[in-house]
């Protein structure tokens, strides 16, 4: 054990760090001699101690440094605070030394143009161990922890939509590091289940869903962990009497375990509610297989857990509980926030809240957080959910929040030398009271016997990717905001110094107005706080820049926007690049956009994005362009700047410039929603329009004598980079291309007919026609918008020629069915099953199916399609023969036959196809045998008595004359 001397034995340090006493292996020589360093290095640049015997101290002081900066940031318990006074003051004696350090690193921990949040507590710590960890570079899970903290710390919360921290990440800031880990996560070697779920949390983070399901899936499997999502009969409120299906997750882990590390664990709210139970109630009856009400339902359980009951399951292992939550996160934070999202993501969080045995404090902690972000958006649950998330706050604030110190005789003349006055508050005449400023919990404080040590929360804190304190605050605050609670949101980040989400807060409640004036000059007060953090006062000297900026209990409502026009702060804030964004937004400055760029060091890309974004409002597409472009040069991993890049090289016609910024929009997104199906559609436009572009410079060439088709075919002496290019500009190539990419933006929107019918477009204009993807953009426009007016006659008139008329089919007799699974019957089937039931007025319809049945060998109904073509050219879609005065022309407009010539040769060509199927097909259909002239000649005769008047002396008259004159 280590003495308070800090002469603790080296050969001892494994131990204490085991153990969890952290602080006391950065006391121990090795520990003071490596801050010592570190100390030194902040001051003039050095790499750690490398030799060998070192490198073993100095890994295990960088881990306790990591751990001690974990437990004060995001487990708890709080630290020994003598020990922890000893190990500020080793990082310098003076409140100075420790002032000056804490700047250098956060000047070192920025990263393009991005600063971490600057209150962070004992970052000193967190400093050191990446110093350490990263310098040793032969532990490459160190490395990866270390990266994946340094990115949360540089991460700000986000006002998102989704109920999760990871679903308001919109897009990355800090592309450099984000870089940095993706290669960590790809090339990494550890093939164990722990370093797989570790992984998976990370893709998590990083938004993106496909890997992190995959490394997800491969943790299953190599555990052997058995799990799934399936229905069992139960009852969910009080006064149910039928049980119905309800969602459970059946789950079982390899072998058998009695406890996830603890004795005990956090304090779950109960839901109190008047109508729901408290969990949800299964029937006993049935036997061992009670799941689902049908059999079909359990052959899609696992073998493994057909025998499990949905309230009885054996207790899983710390690592598959933690599966089970990253399952429940993957499905909220990639899923639409809707009803269905919630009552398929909940059973997970509550099938590790329900495990009878021992869980570890810290998987029960997140567990319980998963399950409040479900529950704050349903309305039953909703009360359960935000005070749930505010009790697991309350309990990280206490369990991370040092005491408060007494101040020194020397901190104390100190103060009263800079004029800050000592506050004593006295009771009941005691002069010196003391102020009890340790932060309270929702429930009771527990005693150390009720809580978990220091080496049991930080067991699995990487595996959980749990969130350091003040995003759990964050997180709070938005969900305080989302129950209409929007002062309790601001006090949260007015106490967290988060005065960029204040100022937000402060801008959205402007909208409101409401007549109390709680929203009133909103915007100005969020345009003070920007100016008080980027400004001195009006008239104040620039050497006097910190004088009130970092004031902890400032009074926002006495700052006003026209006190701060003074010189701006020196030097600036941490996020600085990110309030003057905001300023430049509130103001539509473009000088502030310039401004944030240039601090950055050129490396803030949300600055670029705004400055493309304010040139895009004066119109001003090519500085627009430029500056996305100079957006995308810093941040190549961001979907969001790819796209906007391609939509303004899409308005300018350049077209190139646009496939490349949509491909890399697609390459760089993981997502699979209706935004990735408007990014497919807009490469699919780009690929369109080169495409035209190449038709018309090949027309141009064989205009000029140059062969269109020795400009496109490469030759033989050629190197290997013309001819790819001579292929990418092939005009076949890029209809082909384009419309692959409409096929994959239409599959991702299902119901988007837009896409579809562009689909159906290039696909027809393919040589020969792509019949498949015809077809199916015919059958998904149909489904989409139910009405015969969406469809083109003419693709379908090709579809029909190019897929079945032009097939031989086998001679005989009878209706001739198509070969299952051929392209023939699977028209056949579209036209009979789809059209037909659609077509009320389209003459030119009927017109196909005719055609389609004459095919078949159907000739009775092939007879039936004609007079209903017949019928609907003529107006009277009803039955009988009887015309009516108005007929739908191909355009789908009505118009009266009587009076439109077109309209009149579309009657008199309907009644001859009539004639012509009856003369051709009636012999042979018993139903009409002998008497189909007398049906032709009645036509004939209804149509000219109607139309005598009108069209006696035109040429579509005599047409009929003729047809009359042949069936005497």
């Amino acid at each position: 054990m280590g003495s308070q001397n800090g002469d603790t034995p080296v050969s001892s340090l494994p131990e204490l760090v085991e153990q969890g006493k952290y602080l006391e292996v950065l006391l121990s020589e090795p520990g003071k001699a490596l801050i010592r360093s570190y100390v030194h290095q902040q001051q003039s640049p050095s790499p750690p101690p490398q030799d060998q015997n070192h490198n073993s101290n100095s890994k295990i002081v960088g881990l306790a440094a990591f751990n001690a900066f974990l437990q004060g940031n995001v487990t708890g318990p709080v630290l020994d605070d003598t020990l922890l006074s000893r190990v500020e003051k080793a990082f310098g004696t003076t409140e100075n030394e420790r002032k000056d350090l804490a700047r250098r690193c956060l000047a070192e921990l920025q990263v393009d143009g991005v600063g971490v949040y600057a209150y962070v507590p004992l970052l000193e710590l967190f400093g050191l161990a990446r110093w350490v960890l990263l310098g040793l570079g032969d532990d490459e899970k160190e490395r990866l922890r270390v990266n994946v903290w340094h990115y949360k710390l540089l991460t700000e919360p986000s006002l998102g939509s989704g109920s999760s921290f990871n679903k308001g990440l919109q897009w990355c800031e800090v592309p450099s590091l984000r870089a940095e880990i993706e290669r960590a996560l790809e090339g990494g070697q550890e093939k164990d289940g722990e370093a797989l779920v570790e992984r998976a949390m990370v893709w998590i983070m990083l938004g993106q869903e496909k890997k992190a399901r995959g490394v997800l899936e491969e943790a299953r499997r190599e555990r052997g962990f058995v799990y799934t999502l399936t229905g069992a009969l139960g009852r969910r409120t009080k006064f149910q009497e039928r049980s119905t299906s309800q969602l459970v997750v059946l789950a079982r882990s390899k072998g058998a375990f009695e406890s996830g590390g603890g004795e005990v664990r956090p304090e779950g709210l109960k839901l109190n509610d008047d109508t729901l139970l408290e969990e949800l109630k299964f029937d006993k009856e049935g036997g061992e297989t009670d799941i689902g009400e049908r059999d079909d339902e359990k052959e899609d359980v696992p073998v493994e857990l057909r025998d499990i009951k949905p309230d009885e399951q054996p207790q899983l292992a710390p690592l598959d509980q933690i599966i089970l939550l990253a399952e429940a996160t993957l499905k909220d934070a990639f899923s639409p926030a809707d009803t269905l999202t919630s009552e398929e993501v909940l059973p997970f969080a509550v099938r590790v809240i329900s495990d009878q045995g021992k869980t570890n404090w810290q998987i029960y902690t997140h567990a319980l957080l998963v399950r409040s972000r479900i529950e704050v958006h349903r309305s039953r649950t909703m009360e359960r959910g935000v005070l749930q998330m505010q009790a697991v706050v309350d309990q990280v604030v206490v369990d991370t929040t040092q005491p408060e110190r007494a101040q020194t005789q020397e901190e104390k003349e100190g103060g009263e030398e800079n004029g800050v006055p000592e506050i004593k508050v006295s009771v009941h005449g005691d002069e010196a009271a003391p102020v009890d400023n340790k932060p309270k919990s929702f429930f009771p404080a527990a005693k150390p016997s009720e809580t978990a040590p220091p080496e049991v929360r930080l067991q699995y804190i990487h595996t959980l990717s749990s969130p350091p304190r003040w995003h759990l605050e964050s997180e709070l605050a938005y969900s305080w905001a989302g129950v209409g609670s929007l002062v309790s949101a601001m006090e949260i980040f007015k106490r967290l110094r988060l005065w960029a989400e204040v100022a937000l807060c402060y801008a959205s409640n402007a909208a409101r107005e409401d007549e109390g004036g709680r929203g009133k000059d909103g915007e100005a007060r969020a345009k003070a706080i920007l100016r008080w953090r980027l400004f001195n006062k009006t008239g104040t000297a620039p050497e006097n820049s910190e004088q009130d900026a970092d004031e902890e209990d400032v009074d926002l409502d006495k700052i006003r926007e026209a006190d701060y026009h003074g010189p701006q702060r020196t030097p600036p804030p941490s996020n600085a690049p990110r309030l003057w964004c905001l300023l430049g937004d509130l103001e539509n400055e473009k000088k502030y956009y310039e401004r944030a760029w240039e601090i950055s060091g050129q490396r803030y890309a949300r600055a670029q994005k705004s400055l493309g974004e304010y040139y895009l409002q004066q119109k001003d597409l090519l500085s627009a362009r430029d500056a996305y472009k100079q957006a995308v040069h810093v941040n190549r991993l961001s979907n969001e700047l790819w796209n906007r890049l391609g939509d303004i090289s899409l308005r300018m016609g350049e077209f190139a410039d646009a496939a490349e910024a949509f491909s890399r929009a697609i390459s760089s997104s993981d997502s699979n929603g209706g935004e990735d199906a408007r990014t497919w559609s807009n490469l699919g436009s780009a690929f369109y329009s080169l495409y035209v572009e190449r038709v018309k410079e090949l027309r141009q060439q064989n205009e000029n004598g140059v062969s269109a088709e020795s400009a496109a075919v490469p030759g033989d002496d050629e190197d290997e980079e013309t001819v790819e290019k001579k292929e990418a500009k092939d005009p076949k190539t890029l209809l082909t291309q384009s419309l692959h990419a409409y096929k994959k933006g239409a599959s991702i929107s299902h119901d988007n007919w837009r896409i579809w019918d562009n689909v159906i477009t290039l696909a027809s204009r393919l040589r020969p026609i792509a019949v498949q993807e015809v077809l199916l953009g015919l059958q998904h426009v149909v489904r989409i918008r139910k009405s015969e007016d969406a469809v083109d006659v003419d693709v379908l008139r090709l579809l029909l020629n190019e897929a079945v008329l032009s097939v031989e089919k086998p001679a005989g007799t009878g209706i001739y069915d198509p070969p299952r699974g051929s392209t023939e019957r699977a028209v056949v089937q579209f036209l009979e099953t789809s059209i037909v039931p659609l077509t009320t007025a389209r003459s030119e319809f009927w017109e196909l199916i005719t055609r389609e049945r004459v095919w078949k060998r159907d000739f009775a109904g092939a007879i039936d399609a004609a007079e209903k073509a017949w019928r609907a050219a003529m107006g009277g879609a009803g039955g009988g023969l009887l015309p009516g005065a108005s007929s739908t022309g191909p355009d789908g407009k009505s118009r009266n036959w009587l009076e439109d010539k077109d309209a009149w040769a579309l009657v008199v060509e309907r009644t001859d196809e009539l004639v012509s199927v009856l003369e051709n097909y009636g012999e042979e259909v018993p139903e009409i045998g002998g008497k189909w002239k007398g049906k032709a000649r009645l036509a004939v005769r209804s149509v000219m008595g109607k139309g005598k008047e009108a069209w006696e002396d035109t040429e579509e008259w005599d047409r009929l004359k003729g047809l009359l004159e042949g069936l005497k």
